[in-house]
């Protein structure tokens, strides 16, 4: 009783610390995890991704420079970082000496890939590594259909990748989480239930799904995302019925433990493509509680940086600056229908229920 109450005091203290630097906008908390975007470069030209476009004649961190970064997180006592991209392996080398890293240090530490590169070594290197998860990218159960979002031969790789991961986490006795991680949008969403099953056949822990946004670089714009709307992609008319239905399957398999996302963001994936620029979920507090770092080091959140780079000094003198003071500001004037995974929106109920199903007590 003790703990619970020692936990839930947590809770409290930790919502208050969030709601006081919302509203004063002055970061009374760390960030709880710190992403690294390893690369814009990507093999592939996903039909819902923005972000290949983004990759630039300039150079990139180099490992020296990402392990010093790492280690500023580590004495701050952020002890989250995660690896993405582009696709994160096209640095393999560099990330799984990263993961190494952090990892001696006690570090968690994510990664998240297409599965392009995971051969069967990549797969054992990783999972000696000491990587606290690996998320892979499956977006649909038929060949058609994932191939049709990612490029033709890619449902092989992944699946290949999925069944390399599988078999050799038993056979290492490793400790790694495995996920499934599926971009929700209208080619694929009368497979989410598949996936699900899917993920659970691999013997996979856990899926994350994560509703497609408009513009996933930040960089272009709402005329942009106000066309996306009408796009193929985007979920409408009579297809909303059928999404309910099967979101109303994904609540009920959540029992099961292994679908990461809350009840509430489940719930509210319909009303997310009903209301499009009209849907509000609550305050986000990004600029509180997730740090990102682009690939040529520049602290960038949803495309509004700081204009701070992770050259220019500390990380944490540049969390309390001036400058990331401006960014946040901005943020709080941001109109995008966000339900990105990574931006925590500062909504009690949500929050404390999300709390509570962590904890298996609803």
């Amino acid at each position: 009783m003790k703990i619970l109450y020692q936990d839930f005091l947590g809770f409290i203290k930790d919502y208050l610390a969030n709601t006081l630097s919302y509203e004063l906008n002055k970061p009374f908390v760390k960030p709880w995890r710190v992403n690294f975007d390893m690369t814009h470069r990507c093999p592939l030209r996903c039909v819902m991704c923005n972000i290949w476009k983004m990759n630039k004649e300039e150079r990139e961190l180099t490992l020296d420079e990402l392990k010093e970064a790492i280690d500023e997180i580590e004495e701050w006592g952020v002890k989250h970082v995660s690896f993405a991209g582009g696709e994160t392996l096209v640095r393999k080398d560099d990330v799984i000496e990263l993961i190494r890293h952090a990892s001696s240090k006690r570090m968690r530490t994510d990664l998240i890939t297409n599965g392009y590169f995971l051969d069967k070594k990549t797969c054992r290197r990783l999972l000696k590594s000491g990587v606290s998860k690996i998320s892979l990218s499956v977006d649909g159960t038929k060949r058609e259909t994932h191939d049709r979002i990612r490029g033709k031969g890619t449902y092989s790789r992944v699946i290949r990748a999925a069944k390399f991961l599988n078999e050799l986490k038993k056979k290492m006795k490793a400790k790694t989480e495995l996920e499934f991680t599926t971009v929700i949008f209208s080619y694929n969403f009368r497979e989410l239930v598949d996936i699900f099953y899917l993920m659970k056949k691999f013997d996979f822990d856990f899926i994350t799904y994560q509703v497609v946004t408009p513009d996933n670089s930040f960089t272009l714009g709402p005329k942009y995302s106000k066309n996306f709307y009408e796009s193929r992609l985007w979920i409408k008319g009579k297809k909303l019925k059928e999404l309910e239905r099967i979101v109303e399957k994904l609540v009920e398999l959540k029992k099961t433990g292994c679908i990461r996302n809350t009840r509430g963001y489940l719930k509210k994936i319909p009303k997310y493509f009903e209301l499009k620029d009209k849907f509000k979920p609550g305050k986000c507090i990004v600029g509180f509680s997730y740090l990102n770092i682009d690939p040529y080091g520049n602290l960038n959140i949803c495309g509004l940086s700081p204009n701070l780079n992770i050259k220019d000094g500390k990380l944490q003198e540049l969390w309390n600056s001036e400058e990331y003071k401006k960014t946040r500001e901005l943020i709080k004037g941001c109109e995008m229908p966000c339900m990105m995974l990574c931006y925590d929106k500062l909504n009690f109920k949500d929050l404390f229920e999300a709390w509570l199903e962590l904890r298996g007590w609803t």
